[in-house]
């Protein structure tokens, strides 16, 4: 019986690497994938801004959108991140790795920054283009030139960056098909535990000089093993209906 019990606590205990729901998982990806496009709206709708003369006094119409495409990708960012409204933040370590690379990379001083640094970046230079925009200042033009410049490259990241949630997403599931069929070999070989218990109980019963007190020791084990059976096809069922 410990064994057995033993045995459900460690399928358990595997699940829950895995509590991440295909939905929350399709949330991610689909936040990962627009962030691309918000990154290019910006630097578009700095660049029309730019154009246009828009500034103090001036129309602002592609200037507001500009600002809050920004406020949009940053909080985007931030929710990816650091989680928030049901979404787990960074919850492997390959996206961790994805946004601030490898311990290793970390602390060597090798130059090379990680995208949650370059995302950070872009934010820092756009806010600065579009500040400079609105107040019609001399640099406005070399500012945007840089968030132009910085464009391409994180756009590129951004495109790393959500095919590791993808990858992710295709762990996870490729994961839970495998804890389905381990729950489902658990509810097999309890099944089978519990028959032989219960074919013993029937021939110890059968005796003649049966007594009460080891038919109570059978039915417990019975009980015992009964509950444990429904409390792995409970898990599978909750398993299998989140997938």
């Amino acid at each position: 019986m410990v064994t057995t019990i033993e045995r459900i606590q460690a399928v358990r205990s595997d699940t829950a690497e895995t509590e991440v729901s295909n939905e929350v998982l399709s949330s991610l990806i689909n936040i990962a994938g627009r962030q691309r496009m918000l990154s290019q709206r910006i630097v578009f709708k700095a660049m029309l801004a730019l154009r246009e003369g828009e500034g103090e006094g001036k129309g602002q119409g592609a200037l507001a959108v500009a600002r809050d495409t920004l406020r949009m990708f940053a909080d985007s960012h931030a929710a990816l991140v650091q989680g928030r409204d049901g979404l787990p933040g960074l919850f492997s370590p390959a996206l961790r790795e994805a946004f601030h690379g490898k311990d290793d990379d970390r602390r060597n001083s090798s130059g090379n920054s990680h995208v949650a640094k370059k995302i950070a970046d872009f934010i820092a230079l756009a806010s600065a283009a579009l500040d400079a925009i609105a107040r019609n200042a001399a640099h406005a033009g070399q500012a945007v030139e840089l968030l132009i410049a910085s464009a391409d490259p994180l756009l590129n990241d951004l495109h790393a960056v959500t095919a590791v949630y993808e990858q992710e997403s295709r762990r996870i599931a490729r994961m839970q098909k495998r804890e389905q069929q381990q729950l489902i070999e658990r509810i097999k070989s309890i099944a089978k535990e519990a028959h032989i218990v219960s074919f013993n109980g029937q021939i110890v019963a059968s005796r003649t000089n049966v007594t009460g007190r080891e038919f109570a020791v059978v039915a417990g084990v019975m009980t015992s093993i009964t509950k444990e059976l429904e409390a792995v096809v409970s898990a599978f069922v909750k398993k299998t209906a989140s997938v």
